[in-house]
């Protein structure tokens, strides 16, 4: 009960309006000289709760100390259905609202104190809040100007009345597609951008019986529009703002917090042995990585603070925000239910009750205070201490090593931890951009929860990873293939990376996040590909030396069964960029079997012809495109091949 009051306390519980608007409240908060920090304005209707609280989120710490400070606080709403105007809110959690807050010091000898410090927040149900921060700056320079409640009124008007009706929606894969994938124009066809459509139609009409689309005057025109943003505008005072809304978001991609930053602190700190153990966190012991404990600390939901001592409150809130976005990669959520962006030391009797927090603080003092949390980044050092007082975990129910012949035992540089870090260290040093490092981080968390099922499935856990609605099946009846899950080199490898993850896995296994994520696996629709594990059955091929003979049965088994759009779609969506694209399958041209070069050609064919696979053909190199090409016109030379579908529209290959 008392982590339920503070978690109300600090979020303020809002109640839902029903309404279908972008944008619910307009806020206005100043700084009074003999009340303190105040809230000015509400619209359209008041905020029910503490007012001092609010007014205390909207101006943060030394804010008069700086002529402009960015924040983030989150509200929670009683749960009520509503739609966005135009589009279903599918991917988006309703229960919050997400507050972009933009404080700003204006230096005047009018003023007490000589400063005039006032702050306004924009309450949305979206959580790609980046997108308003040029219309706040303009309603700012407004508000300091004519300080009345119509700015607030008219910027209110302004926000939702922004048009999206023609924004697309993504299905499971074909959001996994996007996210994974830095091609701009991948599902171009879905967005109604007028300006190409007669380009579209002239294309189809000059090639009606291919649809790649790969007239090169079409390919130059559709490769400028990058279709992981939808294009819309808002009109605020007579200026067309433009709004660049991004489609493969998650609700614990807030705002757009970069985490290179952060990560470049943390892997740039002096080396240091953690003095305090923990078997949730200390996966390798005193030596283990501070990013990996950091990782550790937000799966297994300790609380967490990140400090930046003297900084502005945007950093601390850019490395929660961060923190958080990597964590969850798309995968998971529920993240940043728990996360305090910004918050200080007026709070804390409260924060230190509530379960699982991550929050941002700019004051020293809470480093001081190792009772206050379980651990500590400091942004500015790149530190990450584990507090002395942090509560050990129970007795492990199942927490039972498995054997490992004594040959392997050893060699923790082969975990995925460490691969992990060697892969991080050198995205960063060799300048990666955000899409690439947050491209290894859902991988590491893909294969995390692949680790746990892997647990349940060698303990014999009654599982909710494990069954008809869960990632693994209970038997393999059925399938035309054998095999699922994650892909180890060999047995002993399996049991070293189980045995090194098996406090971690208990620990998250007992978090709100776990939950989270077993319900929604009871909530996701039929997979289009469900008699095969096709991601287990990709990654063999990605790491796993094999013999001719396993390898033509995967390429046999995946041209039998992947042949409609759906099924191409989830096959794609196990081939992302980061992790080579299409080489898997562009590597079955030089099978030593004839019959197995023909079925790669096919399944090529089918993925050239689909929407989003054309874009990843395109990604191919030339080398792989020529061995493509000549089989391509040996399979239509060839008197006896028995499918005429492969061969039609194919007497010419686009390189």
């Amino acid at each position: 009960m008392i982590a339920q009051k503070s978690i109300i306390l600090l979020y303020l519980s809002v109640t839902a309006n029903g309404t279908s608007e972008h944008v619910e409240y307009i806020l206005a908060a100043e700084f009074d000289v003999d009340k303190g920090p105040t809230v000015k304005y509400q619209y359209p209707r008041r905020i029910e709760g503490d007012e001092e609280l609010l007014a205390e989120l909207m101006l943060p710490d030394q804010a008069h100390a700086r002529e402009e400070d960015w924040t983030v606080f989150f509200l929670h709403k009683r749960p009520k259905s509503s739609n966005i105007r135009g589009h279903t809110a599918s991917r988006e959690q309703n229960s919050m609202l997400y507050a972009l807050n933009l404080a700003n010091t204006k230096i005047t000898s009018d003023a007490k104190r000589g400063a005039i410090v006032r702050a306004m927040a924009i309450c949305t149900r979206h959580s790609f809040i980046q997108i308003y921060k040029p219309i706040l700056l303009l309603a700012m320079t407004e508000y300091f100007d004519n300080l009345n409640i119509d700015v607030l009124k008219n910027l209110y008007q302004s926000l939702n009345a922004m048009d999206i009706s023609s924004m697309p929606s993504f299905e499971r894969f074909e959001n996994q597609i996007l996210s994974s994938n830095s091609m701009r124009n991948l599902f171009v066809e879905r967005f109604q951008v007028e300006r190409l459509q007669p380009l579209i139609e002239r294309t189809k009409a000059v090639h009606p019986q291919n649809s790649i689309l790969s007239h090169d005057s079409a390919k130059a025109s559709l490769n400028k529009y990058d279709t992981h943003f939808y294009e819309s505008k808002v009109k605020f005072n007579n200026l067309d703002i433009p709004m660049r809304i991004p489609v493969d978001s998650f609700p614990d991609y807030v705002g757009d917090s970069s985490p290179i930053l952060l990560l470049t602190t943390i892997l740039n700190a002096p080396p240091k042995s953690f003095s305090v153990l923990h078997p949730h966190l200390t996966t390798s012991g005193s030596k283990t990585h501070p990013l990996i404990v950091l990782m550790n600390a937000l799966l297994t939901e300790k609380r967490i603070v990140f400090m930046g001592p003297g900084r502005a409150a945007k950093d601390v809130v850019d490395a929660v925000l961060s923190a958080c976005s990597l964590i969850s990669s798309g995968i998971l959520r529920g993240f940043s239910h728990r996360a305090y962006p910004y918050t200080d030391l007026s709070k804390i009797d409260q924060l230190i009750h509530v379960p699982g927090y991550i929050a941002g603080v700019t004051n020293p003092a809470f480093e001081n205070h190792p009772s206050w949390w379980d651990i500590l980044c400091n942004i500015e050092t790149g530190e990450v201490r584990i507090s002395k007082f942090i509560k050990q975990p129970e007795r492990l129910s199942q927490g039972v090593a498995l054997s490992v012949s004594r040959s392997a035992v050893g060699g923790l540089g082969n975990s995925p931890d460490a691969s992990f870090i060697e892969d991080i260290k050198s995205m960063v040093v060799n300048r990666y951009g955000e899409e690439a490092i947050r491209g290894r981080f859902r991988k590491f968390i893909g294969q995390f929860i692949q680790l746990c099922v892997a647990y349940d499935e060698a303990h014999g856990v009654n599982s909710a990873l494990i069954g008809s609605r869960g990632l693994w099946p209970v038997t393999e009846q059925g399938y035309v293939i054998s095999g699922h899950g994650y892909v180890w080199a060999d047995q002993q490898q399996k049991t070293r990376d189980l045995n090194h993850y098996m406090h971690v896995i208990e620990g998250w296994k007992r978090t709100t996040n776990y939950n989270n994520y077993t319900s929604d696996l009871q909530h996701l629709v039929p997979i289009p590909v469900a008699n095969m594990d096709l991601q287990h059955q990709i990654d063999r091929l990605r790491k796993v030396q094999m013999s001719p003979n396993s390898s033509a049965e995967i390429f046999n088994a995946i041209r039998d069964v992947v042949v409609n759009p759906d099924q191409i779609t989830q096959l794609l969506a196990c081939l992302p960029q980061s992790q080579g694209g299409l080489l898997p399958i562009a590597a079955g041209s030089f099978h030593s079997r004839e019959e197995v070069r023909y079925s790669a050609a096919e399944i090529m064919n089918r993925i050239r012809d689909h929407e989003a696979g054309r874009h990843f053909y395109d990604e191919l190199g030339l080398f792989h495109k020529l061995a493509f090409q000549r089989l391509y016109r040996k399979i239509a030379e060839a008197d006896s091949w028995s499918e005429p579908s492969f061969r039609s529209g194919m007497t010419t290959v686009t390189i």
